[in-house]
């Protein structure tokens, strides 16, 4: 799972989770002593009378040396098993025109690939370099690009919000260790939520909804929350459903054109019904004992309480960012495969306020418990299973309590604005009477 050892490994996800409590905690009613104490350091050491000092630019450099480090310990460090290796393999192919979804790699032949054009095209980029420090680079690059984004989006909050994503556990943990392929996977489809965030305010909307749509390619769920996020449009509502759609159909079509049926088989049909007893959701219990197995029946249920949510948001008319949280959090608790590095994910989430961030915080430390610790240290390593099964369950209801306040303060906000009018015409009759 993590290159870095367990040891090593877990130390840094401490180190995340308390920094990630401590910048939730500077924000709370409840800890007001932390807020003292951190402006009073700042004052010390800065001189400042604020934190107005704190540019993008300071994040990127710390987050720039981090993954810099990140990939000169896994490339000195390679094996033949890593992921990088088949997607190197995968950019090679495409560059000579093979497929890239079905590549030779450490000997091993039709190594399955199941990511999309938007994968692929990454792979490509990072393969020019003709070696696997060009993959590296290329999805570290992709990953550093979320902080920018999240202050580009955060307004006059951007600050404490591109702070919170820097250190929260479900992005340092990820962007420091090796995951394999699927750390460009979750920073492509952590870049399409965002995308579609700033799409929703942007003048040139539908351009950057084209780029989401084309985005969401490298992982099939990523669609989702962007087809929720259509909901926010007051206008051309049909128009962005019919560019979300058309950009995804269209480089599907080009894949299929390029590559032919493995652009179909490897990347979506053969997804469509995976799953795996490494997961930690209501599915960990469930396949580890055998009461579900990989079957079109199955994909439909998870794929129907997807849709359910995306409709949900789209007939409420919730706005950009709840109507994607929605259906993002459907993709964690419906999904037959959900490891812990997929939790970056719901990074977009972080921008819904303190009630939703506490409880991502409990879920991505409760991820990481029972990847690292209950599955790979307890499950495989010593056949106890319960606790990895346990923890599962927990962190489903986790994600359907978040759902719930998401739902609630979305309706709630809902109502406010029929209140005031309503209070404006009783006002507006009581002078109209004296």
């Amino acid at each position: 799972m993590i290159s870095l050892g367990f040891l090593p490994a877990t130390i840094l996800f401490c180190a995340s989770f308390l920094l990630n409590l401590l910048v939730l905690a500077y924000r709370s009613a409840r800890f007001p002593s932390v807020r003292r104490g951190f402006d009073r350091l700042q004052r010390r050491l800065t001189g400042r009378p604020d934190w107005n000092w704190l540019q993008l630019w300071h994040l990127v450099v710390v987050l720039s040396i981090i993954m810099a480090m990140n990939v000169a310990y896994n490339v000195a460090t390679l094996h033949c098993a890593d992921d990088s290796l088949a997607a190197l393999a995968s950019g090679r192919a495409a560059l000579h025109g093979h497929d890239p979804f079905s590549v030779t790699t450490c000997g091993m032949s039709n190594y399955a690939m199941p990511y999309g054009l938007a994968e692929v095209s990454v792979n490509v980029a990072g393969a020019l370099s003709g070696n696997v420090v060009g993959i590296w680079i290329a999805w570290q690059l992709l990953a550093l690009t979320i902080v920018p984004l999240v202050w580009l989006i955060g307004g006059t909050d951007r600050r404490y919000l591109a702070v919170l994503t820097s250190v929260s556990v479900l992005y340092l943990p990820n962007i420091a260790t090796n995951i394999g392929v699927e750390n460009e996977i979750v920073a492509v489809s952590v870049l399409v939520l965002l995308l579609a965030l700033q799409a929703a305010r942007a003048r040139r909307r539908f351009a950057l909804t084209a780029v989401a749509a084309f985005l969401s390619t490298a992982r099939f769920p990523a669609l989702f929350p962007l087809l929720g996020a259509s909901s926010s449009q007051r206008r051309g509502r049909v128009e962005h459903l019919l560019v979300v759609l058309g950009g995804f159909l269209g480089a599907v079509g080009l894949s299929l054109a390029l590559w032919g049926r493995d652009a179909i088989d490897v990347v979506y049909l053969g997804q469509f019904t995976r799953n795996s007893q490494e997961t930690f959701n209501q599915f960990s219990l469930l396949i580890r004992e055998g009461w579900v197995h990989p079957s079109l029946a199955v994909a439909a249920v998870s794929g129907g309480g997807i849709l359910l949510l995306v409709l949900w948001v789209n007939l409420r008319r919730y706005p950009a960012l709840p109507a994607t949280a929605l259906p993002l959090l459907g993709v964690m608790l419906f999904s037959q495969y959900l490891t812990f590095h997929f939790v970056v994910w719901i990074v977009p989430v972080l921008l819904l306020g303190a009630r939703v961030n506490w409880g991502l915080l409990v879920y991505g430390t409760l991820a990481y418990f029972d990847e690292a610790f209950a599955y790979w240290y307890l499950a495989l390593g010593r056949g106890i299973w319960w606790p990895y099964e346990i923890t599962g369950i927990v962190a489903a209801a986790v994600l359907v309590y978040l759902i719930y306040v998401i739902v609630r303060d979305a309706e709630a906000a809902r109502r406010a604005p029929a209140s005031r009018e309503s209070s404006a015409r009783t006002c507006s009759m009581e002078r109209e009477d004296s």
